[in-house]
This record gives structure tokens, sequence and C-alpha cells, in this order.
């Protein structure tokens, strides 16, 4: 009981801490395109950085072309949309995320610039980012039709899901890829090379509280971060239809060699 306790009340105040914010929004910014601090899991500097990051990634190694639809799983607030939405054509973009606030913002500032960009909100309950949501992450469809996307994506999404959410979201994935297309997907990895780092202390997060497949950070909010083993998410790809594109791009936060990215890196292809 007290166990629960404590992760309700860590969960009800990260809620707190971001929601009033896009409340107290004012349209005199001097750049309506970059949003209230608060309503985002991540700073201005690190969404910036990040969108510019990834775009690149998308192209070299997802493959991204400027004609293709493109699915953001778990868009935030727009971080990835506005970098794409430099490159990509119209009807070219949709993206959901459990932060109502950050959809709110996306739709009123990005979405109005950028036509064929649609953002939808998700109310899927997540211990770290949503926990007043009313449906699992178990339960959640997609809002999009069979076949429909060229290519997709999710940063920073995996890593904050268990495993039966995982199997579910990948088969989500799945599902809404068109026949030969691909996603990009990060995670973080656990195979020998990440074990010794952790192991040794020197990896950037100290999973250490056990959970299926793999640890967990927070024992409370295992959603906080989770670590999966190579070998058993090579068997959940497998089950949703997606198979793995080798090789697997390590990520920083276990201190790979010529990392392209803090974390792990997996790109998947729906076959034709």
């Amino acid at each position: 009981m007290r166990d629960k306790l404590i992760y309700m009340t860590k969960a009800t105040l990260r809620w707190l801490f971001w929601l009033p914010a896009d409340l107290l929004h004012s349209r005199s910014r001097a750049d309506s395109l970059t949003p209230p601090r608060r309503i985002s899991f991540v700073g201005r500097g690190d969404g910036e950085q990040a969108g510019r990051e990834f775009l690149g990634h998308f192209v070299e190694l997802g493959g991204l072309r400027a004609d293709q639809r493109v699915l953001d799983i778990g868009c935030g607030i727009g971080r990835m949309a506005l970098p794409l939405a430099q490159t990509l054509g119209t009807e070219s973009y949709a993206g959901f995320d459990v932060g109502r606030g950050m959809i709110r913002w996306c739709s009123r500032e990005i979405g109005p610039r950028y036509p064929g960009f649609e953002f939808s909100w998700a109310p899927i309950f997540n211990g770290k980012y949503n926990p007043f949501g009313t449906v699992t992450a178990t339960e959640f469809r997609f809002p999009y039709p069979d076949s429909s996307f060229d290519f997709a994506f999710a940063t920073s999404v995996f890593t904050h899901l268990l495993a039966d959410e995982v199997r579910h979201y990948l088969a989500e994935t799945s599902r809404v890829l068109r026949p030969g297309s691909s996603c990009l997907l990060t995670f973080f990895l656990l195979t020998p090379e990440s074990e010794a780092e952790l192991a040794a202390g020197r990896a950037a997060l100290p999973f250490r509280h056990p959970v299926e497949h793999g640890p967990t950070t927070d024992r409370h909010t295992p959603e906080e971060a989770v670590a999966y083993r190579l070998a058993d998410l090579r068997a959940m790809f497998a089950e949703s239809g997606l198979e793995i594109r080798d090789p697997i791009h390590r990520g920083g936060w276990a201190n790979a060699p010529g990392a392209p990215s803090g974390q792990d890196i997996i790109v998947a292809t729906r076959p034709a």
C-alpha cells in the first residue's frame, strides 16, 4: 500500500507541474513556435537539438523520403514535427501523445501553419506522463487505418513502456505501416557490452530493479526508464511482423563507441 501511495504521489506531482503552463500560455510570445517550457517533457534547447539530430537519423538510418507519409508515435510538443515540416509535403504527418496540453499547443500553433500536419491526444494511462489516463497502453489502438504510413518513428517512447505495452505498440506500428515500409524506434538495450558498463557503474542510468525482460530505474514508477534484453526484443519484433534491419545502432547511454544518439536505435521493416 505504501509503495502504491508513493507511486501515485510522484505521478500526480509530475502531472500538476506541467498542466497549468498550457492554461497560462501567452500569445504575446515573440516566437509562437517556441512552446511554453512547462508543458514540455523535454526542455527547449534539448528539444530543438533532438529534432535536428533525429531528422538526420530518419533520413540516413531509416531511409525517410520527402514524399512519404509519416507517423510520430509520442509526438510530444512537436520537437520532431517542426524540422519535419520543412522537408515533408502536404498531408504527410500525423502524431499522437498522452500529453493533452502538448497536443493542444501543437494543434493550435503548428497545425494552422502546416495543414498537412495533424495531432491527436491519446488518453492512455502512464505512471510517468499521464497518471489520469482512462485506457491502458495495451488497449489503445492507434487512431489510423491499416497500411496508412510509409514511415513511423518513436523516440524515447518504448523506453517508458513495460513488456506487454511494447508488444502491443510494435503490433500497432506494424499494422499501420504499408508493406515494405520502415520504422525507427529507440530503446535501452541490454547486451553483454551494456551490462558490463552497468556492472561497472559507468552507464548513464542505474537499471537495478527487475521487470519482465529487463530492469527499470525506479521500482515505484517502472515507466521512468526500462531496459530490455536484445534477444527478447528480437522475439517481440518477429511476433509483430517487423524485421529488424541490422546493424542496430548502439547508444551513448552505455558508452558505445561512435554512438549516433543517446539511446539505442533500431530500424525495422514490415515485409512487402
